[in-house]
């Protein structure tokens, strides 16, 4: 099943994601892996290794 996002959301993720690889080939301290990886973490998109790092966040704004 996909996943769906807003229209603004969609844009803002793809610009952020060509300007990741445009700062990877055009720099030559700059991974691409990384640079991608940074654009996916700031549109929130993160892999399931880091759910953990977020639990006790998410319990703590609930409490809030």
């Amino acid at each position: 099943m996909p996943t769906f996002l807003s229209t603004e959301t969609y844009h803002r993720l793809l610009a952020d994601l060509s300007g990741a690889f445009m700062a990877a080939a055009t720099s030559s301290g700059a991974d691409l892996n990384d640079k991608l990886a940074e654009a996916l973490a700031c549109a929130g998109v993160l892999p399931e290794a880091c759910r953990g790092d977020f639990e006790n966040v998410v319990g703590m704004a609930k409490a809030a």
